[in-house]
């Protein structure tokens, strides 16, 4: 998934006419239909409607463009500060991470890279694995640690920082939880519950979609979002279920996690471009992360 596929279906959205929209976009009108296609069918699911001859979104397609400005917002903002960087002449260091996922670095990582490089400054951008990709590849930051499932990129370096599990959390007063502890997680047992998932252009949606496909099961969509510490806290709030890294398990009461069968297992890492010529500051904020995942 890229920018100008966001873009693409921005546009389709906004001129509500597949023609119109490849004028706009300078594009033919057969090459954007095929990117549509292209998308929907990796979404497994129709983005566009036809009423009265305009392009309608559907309810997914109104979710994923939403999504998609959200991050053509953030892409924008980011090239912004970059080009604020680039002509401040401070050296720092870009990274996206998803602070969820790296809880120490603003309390170990960083004030131990600062004894080290007090004269860098390292500005961060909260992101998943989808906008490190396109960060990385377009130059636009130095160092990402991000989830995967992938052992490889064909343009990024991965280095492992550890392997992790998304688990099943549900509220602590939840009817099935004695259950789910003597006989493994029953998702027909979930079907009056809520679920809050992740949005679509993630990771953890595509191991969400991954779990409910195997398991037949559709849930009832309570609302999607991108903040895995808002998505704990509204597994209490709400009454909700949600899929969390165990990681992020603490023994705080309010929710209980189960672990999935199999389990659905996932990388965390640490990520930069091929061609990057490593400068001796990054090489060190790199191996902090290692050894603070050692």
């Amino acid at each position: 998934m890229t920018i100008q596929l966001l873009e693409y279906i921005i546009a389709i959205s906004e001129e509500k006419s597949l023609t119109k929209a490849a004028d706009r976009l300078l594009i033919t009108q057969p090459a954007l239909s095929r990117q549509l296609k292209k998308l929907e069918k990796e979404l497994d699911t129709r983005l566009f409607k036809r009423e009265q001859n305009e392009m309608i979104l559907t309810d997914a397609g109104k979710v994923y463009v939403n999504g998609a400005r959200s991050i053509l917002s953030t892409y924008e903002d980011a090239l912004s500060k970059i080009e604020k960087l680039r002509t401040s002449g401070r050296k720092r260091i870009t990274m996206v991470y998803n602070n969820a996922l790296l809880p120490i670095f603003s309390t170990e990582i960083l004030p131990a890279f600062h004894k080290l490089h007090p004269d860098i400054f390292i500005s961060t951008i909260d992101g998943n694995v989808s906008i490190a990709k396109e960060y990385l590849t377009n130059g636009m930051a130095d160092l990402a640690v991000a989830a995967t499932s992938e052992a490889s990129h064909s343009m990024l370096e991965y280095l492992p920082l550890r392997d992790e599990e998304l688990m099943l959390a549900v509220p602590k007063n939840h009817t099935c939880i004695e259950s789910f502890k003597k006989n493994g997680v029953d998702f027909s047992l979930l079907q009056d519950d809520l679920f809050i998932l992740n949005q679509v252009n993630s990771h953890f949606r595509t191991l969400e979609k991954e779990i409910l496909y195997r398991c037949h099961f559709t849930p009832n969509l309570l609302c999607e979002i991108s903040d895995l510490n808002a998505s704990k806290n509204m597994v209490v709030s709400h009454n909700a279920a949600a899929f969390l890294p165990k990681s992020m398990v603490q023994d705080e009461g309010g929710y209980e996690c189960f672990s999935l069968e199999p389990p659905a297992l996932f990388h965390i890492v640490i990520a930069y471009h091929k061609s990057t010529l490593l400068s001796p500051p990054v090489k060190d904020l790199i191996m902090l992360l290692l050894k603070a995942y050692e």
